[in-house]
């Protein structure tokens, strides 16, 4: 199996643990179209959906699955015999069974509470499921394994969410409010009053008065005059 196409699905389920509450053991629930891909391209279920997940699984189908598998003659009788297997859920369908699609559709309702990973080669159903967020969804291509990445549902419902949601708890609320007071009573400087100050010392120098100026004029021209030519 290759490392990319684990990445891959770790990444997908790795989505749907932390906005759809998703854990190990993970929950799949498949249908006859799947057993019969798997026999297709010798697909041991339990072994390598537990390999590419990464963890453990639980798989089931439903009485309604069983029935329309076996309805389908010699066709599905290998997928049939594989499905036998498996553990049913109980559906609520016993007495009036339906197709597996409207059977795995009431399963999962609008928000898949039991968390569940269809498995299904049923493209049209895939489609429809596709509508209804937290619902991962996997199928065969020949023998290789492939989980659909989440729907735009699912990641809008995710992001919606995330915006929703208040992210610190109330005592992480308080911590923050307390150090935030305490750093305030750190940094808070007191501030000294300022005093009024006094003139410019040079700016009150008396002005020399116009009289003296003239008289130093007149000693100037006085020592000129005096002066040998």
């Amino acid at each position: 199996m290759k490392v990319k196409r684990l990445k891959h699905s770790k990444r997908v389920m790795s989505f749907y643990e932390k906005n759809f509450q998703f854990r190990k053991p993970y929950n799949i629930l498949l249908d006859g179209t799947f057993c019969q891909a798997a026999l297709k391209g010798k697909v041991d279920i339990l072994v390598q959906v537990g390999k590419y997940l990464g963890g453990e699984i639980q798989v089931a189908t439903t009485h309604c699955a069983l029935r329309e598998c076996f309805k389908m003659g010699p066709i599905l009788s290998g997928a049939h015999k594989i499905l036998k297997k498996f553990k049913r859920h109980k559906c609520g369908h016993e007495n009036a069974a339906l197709d597996a699609a409207a059977c795995f559709s009431s399963m999962v309702g609008e928000g898949n509470p039991e968390h569940y990973i269809i498995a299904t080669q049923d493209t049209e159903f895939r489609k429809q499921l596709r509508d209804i967020p937290g619902i991962p969804l996997m199928y065969l291509s020949a023998c290789t394994l492939f989980l659909e990445s989440p729907s735009y549902k699912s990641r809008d419902q995710a992001e919606e969410s995330f915006l929703r949601q208040d992210l610190l708890t109330d005592y992480e609320k308080e911590t923050i409010k307390r150090l935030k007071g305490e750093q305030e009573e750190k940094t808070t400087v007191v501030r000294k009053r300022k005093r009024p100050k006094g003139p410019n010392p040079l700016s009150c120098k008396k002005k020399k008065s116009e009289e003296g100026a003239k008289k130093k004029k007149k000693k100037k021209k006085k020592k000129t005059a005096e002066s040998p030519s």
